[in-house]
Parts: C-alpha cells; structure tokens; sequence
C-alpha cells in the first residue's frame, strides 16, 4: 500500500503543453517585435514604453493594495486556528507534492465567492471565503486551486499575456488550463465523489442544495448545438459537456464544432508562423554585430548537450554511426539524460536498426538508464512508436506489462505518443489493457481522452476478444 502522502505526479495534457509554447513564442516575437518598434520610434517610442510602464505599474499597485487588505484582514490556517481544515489541506498539499504548505485564508471580501488562488509573482496563497463548507464535495474545488498553484498557471498566463494577441490562442491555453486542474482534482477523489463534486463546482452551492443531479446529467450528455460547442472558443472555462467527459461520463460532440474549433487553432498558427517569418525578414543592422557574436557562441556548443554519436543516430548515415561507436562513451548523456540507446528510439528510419542496437549493447549501452523523464530507452522507442526497435527489446526480453514510477506500462506510453502500430504490437504480445496509471486511467480511458478513433477500436477489440 502506498504512503499517503506520497506525491502525486501531475500529467500535464498535451493541448496545455502545445498552446503554451505557441503562446511563449507569440510573446517572444511580440517582444522582439515592441523592442524594434520602440527604437525605430525614437524619444516617440521611449514615451510610449515610459506610459506602458506606467499602466503596468498603476495595475500592480491595484493589485497589490487587494492582497494586502485580504492579508491584514483575512483569518490565516494554521496548526492553532482551526487545525482540522488545516490538516486535511496540509495533506492535500503534501499529496501535490508541494514542499511547503501554502499560505491558505478565510476572508470575507463579498467577491470571493469559491476557493481561489491569488497574489503576486512568487507570493501566491489560498484564499476561501468565510462561510464556505469543507467537505469531501467542495474539496475538489480546493484541490483545482492548488494544481494551479502548482502548475504555476497565474505566472504563466501574466507572463503570455503580450502574446495573447492571436485569435482563440489565449482562451484555448486557459481551457487547457482548467482541465489540467479538473483531471489531477478528479484523479485525487474516488469514484463515488467525483460527479457529484464536478457537478457541485459547476452549478454552485445555492442551485446545488436543490438539484436532481441524475436529471441534470443526462441533460447535458445530449450532444450540444453547433452554435454552443462554437461559443466555447470564445470562454476561458470548457464547456461543461467538455468537463464531464474529463470525468468520465460519456458524451457525444458534433464532428463539425470539432473540426471547426481545429481549423480556426490551425488558423491562429498560421498567424503566428507568418509573424515569426515577418520578424525574420526584419533588417536591423544597428544589432548584427551582435547577432553574429551570439551564433558564434552558439557554435561552440553542441545542440543539447548532445554528443557526436547521439547526432549521426538521429540524423546521420549508418556508416557515421559504425565509426562513431567504437570511440564513444556509451553512458554519456545529453541536456535531458538520454544516452545514444535513447536516441535510437527516436530515429526514424529503420535501416540497419538491429545491427545499429547490437553493436551498442555490445559497446556497452545500458538498457536501464533513465533520463530525466523517468523513462528507459524501451520507453523512449515505444513512446516515439518506434514499432521495430520495440519489437527488439521485446524479443530480448522486456517486460510487457512493466511499471513505471507513475504505474504507467507500456501500453499507457504508446497510447500517449499516440502510436497506433506500437499499440498494436503490445497488444499481440499480450499486454494488458485494463491496468490502471496512478490517475486511475486504463490506456483506453487515456485514447478517449486524446480522441484517438484508431486505437480506441484497437483496444476495444483486445477487450472484446479477452471477455
């Protein structure tokens, strides 16, 4: 049985992931783009940024007054002030992984109306209002605070906000946002309290005390109007159909909102691919000196720390790769822990690929080093649906339904590098596609989850097939 307290690992869902970097390239190219603007202004852009500053300053200092007044008159939890809440949400917090226990407050500012997370840069804390009920139901609205909190959402969503220019983009990441703290709260609760807290959360404490929450359920699994699966595209919170489904219920969305929703993201991309190349084409020759000196630099180094043999694995001939392994130390690593057996498993071409992974094992390659992300090079080649090199490893004997850190197997990881082959291979083989992560997800639950048609079918069948 395991600890308690033992941390939780929270899986960030690849749409957060995904928006996130967009957005981080938008505000860079953004950035890059004000800076241009301002010098090429002149003492017209140098007023500009001045009342820029300004407003940012005036906005600060609003908010800071406002945490100020909840920190002097708010009530603080502590070990003496109510020590029974403060225990259950010490323990929620260690769950989190969280290496101190945040600051959490009562107050009565007529506008806190829920749990909600609130401050300034590094200073964050928990703030609930006065009267509200602490129970197994309105934990999971604590518990979606405190993955914010832990996700570090409020700092990266002030951080983006530059970029958040581009149609949809923003409003996309804070949906993903939202369900990433919906996923790890539901994965902390047992099945019994996980509809009734969502449902709860959503509708609210008054409407709450007199609901039929069956009737309501069904109500909104019913697929929803074009026009309301469109309107989500302008809202930072998901819809709730979209929220249920996250729990587990099943629901039914039009294909057309679906792709829709797709093409206007894609749409946003591409507004972003063409500023990216619009900032290239900029002449600034007052900073190519320094340009120049910086790609000097760049030279200098290799890409990620990587060593000469793990780039002739990745992009090189096999002829590179044969000199190379002989004169190589097999248990060098790159910036993220991955030795050259690693990066085998990213190659994408198969030619030579069992000689290549003999030669290596016989140089000395380990195949238990684990990189940075916890993952050994099986699961590299599994999770990059790498189908031949995954079938080597199982020939000389890998366990197929392994367990990580995380209880995830190698099933979990090739639904998640969504590689319909590799799953296919696993299944074959004999793994077993009811064992459950550490979220409590079977690899199935995890292909609905990412919409995979293909691989659901191919689970579905391997379920059928094993009654």
């Amino acid at each position: 049985m395991t600890n308690e307290t033992e941390p939780i690992p929270l899986r960030v869902g690849k749409r957060e992931q995904l928006y996130f970097w967009l957005l981080l390239l938008s505000t860079l190219v953004t950035g890059c783009g004000l800076i241009v603007g301002v010098l090429a202004l002149g003492t017209l852009g140098v007023v500009l940024l001045g009342l820029t500053i300004l407003l940012l300053g005036a906005i600060w200092i609003r908010q800071w007054i406002r945490v100020m007044t909840i920190r002097t008159e708010g009530v603080f939890l502590s070990e003496t002030q109510q020590p029974l809440v403060y225990a259950a949400l010490r323990r929620d917090a260690e769950q989190m992984g969280f290496w101190k226990t945040p600051e959490i407050l009562l107050t009565q500012d007529p506008k806190m109306t829920r749990p909600r997370t609130i401050g300034l840069f590094q200073k964050y804390m928990l703030v609930l209002p006065a009267d509200y009920p602490l129970n197994e139901t309105t934990r999971f609205e604590i518990l979606r605070e405190l993955a914010h909190l832990k996700q570090n959402h409020e700092e990266k969503q002030l951080l983006l906000l530059i970029g958040s220019w581009i149609p949809f983009l923003r409003t996309a990441y804070l949906r993903a946002c939202e369900e990433t703290a919906d996923r790890f709260a539901l994965a902390q609760l047992t099945e019994e309290e996980r509809i009734p807290s969502l449902v709860r959360s959503i509708v609210g404490p008054a409407l709450w005390r007199r609901l039929d929450v069956m009737h309501y359920i069904e109500q909104k699994q019913q697929a929803p109007s074009l026009a309301t699966s469109m309107s989500e595209l302008f809202r930072h919170q998901p819809s709730i159909h979209r929220r249920l489904a996250v729990a587990g219920l099943k629901t039914t969305a039009p294909r057309l909102a679906r792709v829709t929703s797709g093409l206007l993201v894609s749409l946003s991309c591409l507004a972003l691919a063409g500023l990216v190349f619009t900032a290239t084409e900029l002449e600034i020759p007052e900073w190519s000196g320094w340009t120049e000196s910086v790609v000097q630099q760049d030279d200098t180094k290799q890409d990620l720390g990587e060593s000469k043999l793990m780039a002739a694995i990745q992009k090189g001939t096999l002829d590179e790769i044969n000199q190379l392994i002989p004169e190589s130390d097999m248990k060098a690593v790159d910036a993220d822990g991955d030795t050259a057996l690693h990066y085998l498993g990213y190659r994408k071409s198969s030619e030579g690929l069992a000689d290549v992974f003999q030669d290596l094992l016989a140089a000395g390659s380990d195949v238990d080093a684990v990189n940075d992300f916890g993952e050994r090079p099986f699961i590299t080649a599994v999770y990059s649906n790498n189908k031949e090199l995954v079938e080597l490893y199982l020939k000389r004997g890998e366990a197929i339904n392994q367990r990580d850190d995380e209880e995830y197997t190698p099933l979990h990881h090739a639904v998640e590098g969504e590689g319909k082959e590799t799953v296919k291979l696993l299944l074959e083989r004999g793994a077993d596609p009811a064992l459950k992560n550490a979220d409590g997800y079977t690899p199935l639950m995890m292909a609905e989850e990412y919409e995979l048609e293909d691989i659901i079918v191919l689970l579905k069948q391997n379920q059928t097939q094993t009654l």
